[in-house]
């Protein structure tokens, strides 16, 4: 484990988004509204990643993403991404090998709920809005990082669902680079 990672028990599920000003975190431009990002977008990256030993991912993201990351050299999120565990909720085997990558037939709730009580640093959700909705509303949760872009992207995919129910987060941090603002919300209780 990398030693800049915390090592604990009750591991904290962070999910990161990138967002339009109008909530989508997906649309069929595959992000062309995500732009003015300014130079501080990596930092808050490697920031959010520094604590993360383990990551989950939908399958749609695994299958787009399993092709690019193991040769990309966008830093810090390529070595980060290809040296940590992934567990991939799917129904069925996944294609590729992609180091350190698991399939999980398990509902997300209740494969959190018991990898949560684990030891070993935060476990990250970078895109994957599926597995990100299915937590939420399973209040495992414990961090949201958003980055805001300046741009109203019209459809696509909503991170947060219209059924939910209230859950409070407070506000750790707030950012500003380029154009996007840059959100660090925690659950409240838990600062």
């Amino acid at each position: 484990m990398n030693k800049n990672r915390a090592e604990k028990i009750g591991r904290r599920v962070v999910v990161y988004e990138l967002m339009s000003l109008d909530g989508f975190a997906d649309e069929p431009g595959e992000g062309k509204w995500l732009r003015d990002t300014g130079s501080g977008l990596g930092e808050f990256l490697a920031e959010t990643i520094a604590t993360q030993d383990t990551v989950l991912l939908g399958r749609r993201t695994y299958e787009k993403w399993a092709p690019y990351w193991p040769t990309a050299d966008v830093q810090p999120f390529a070595d980060f991404i290809n040296t940590t565990t992934k567990y991939v909720f799917t129904s069925s085997p996944i294609a590729g090998e992609w180091r350190e990558s698991t399939a999980v037939a398990d509902p997300a709730a209740a494969f959190v709920a018991d990898l949560k009580q684990r030891s070993g640093g935060d476990i990250g959700i970078h895109g994957s809005l599926s597995v990100a909705r299915a937590l939420l509303a399973a209040h495992l949760v414990d961090d949201i990082r958003l980055v805001i872009a300046p741009t109203i992207a019209g459809n696509g995919t909503r991170l947060f669902s219209d059924d939910g129910d209230l859950q409070r987060f407070e506000l750790v941090s707030d950012q500003r680079s380029g154009g996007c603002m840059m959100l660090h919300y925690r659950r409240s209780g838990r600062i």
